[in-house]
């Protein structure tokens, strides 16, 4: 019995991870991935689906929803650790201070494009825009947060065309 527990409860998990990753590839355009991870979670739900209806024990209900909690958990750090994507970073800065980061960006590789702005009062702000893989975005917030204070806005993005500077972009991304 302890057995079954155990592979309902995994099977649940792996099966909760693989619809978690299809949702990260659907809402990034990212369509192949899709029919895999589609076939391979329904052969798993519909084994634990045997093993949980084929007895009468409330074990089983258990383990399945457990399965079900662990499955968010795990498909989450798979998630973040893939980091498919591209995100839209958006700074304000006071002009002096924006024209010097977004040369650093442009020499560590960025792609940034400027523009004025006003904010509070209508004080001049240098708007910075930069489109990034989301993976490198760690690496770019490290950057940033060696220039003090930034106001930024991050958005998902789910097409670039054009260069998005020289980290390149594996096609699926695009």
């Amino acid at each position: 019995m302890y057995t079954q527990l155990a592979i309902v409860f995994c099977l649940n998990c792996l099966s909760t991870s693989l619809s978690t990753l299809k949702t990260m590839f659907l809402s990034n355009r990212i369509i192949a991935p899709v029919y895999i991870t589609t076939f391979l979670d329904a052969l798993i739900v519909a084994y634990a689906f045997r093993l949980v209806a084929t007895t009468s024990s409330f074990y089983y209900i258990i383990a399945f929803a457990l399965g079900r909690i662990a499955g968010v958990f795990l498909g989450n750090l798979i998630e973040e650790k893939i980091a498919v994507g591209l995100l839209e970073v958006t700074l304000y800065k006071h002009p002096a201070d924006g024209i010097t980061l977004a040369d650093e960006l442009r020499f560590k590789g960025y792609s940034v494009t400027t523009e004025m702005g006003y904010g509070l009062e209508g004080k001049t702000r240098l708007v910075l825009n930069i489109i990034v893989p989301r993976k490198n975005f760690p690496e770019l917030q490290n950057t940033l947060e060696e220039h003090g204070n930034v106001n930024m806005a991050v958005k998902t993005v789910t097409k670039v065309t054009g260069k998005v500077g020289y980290k390149q972009i594996p096609e699926t991304q695009q």
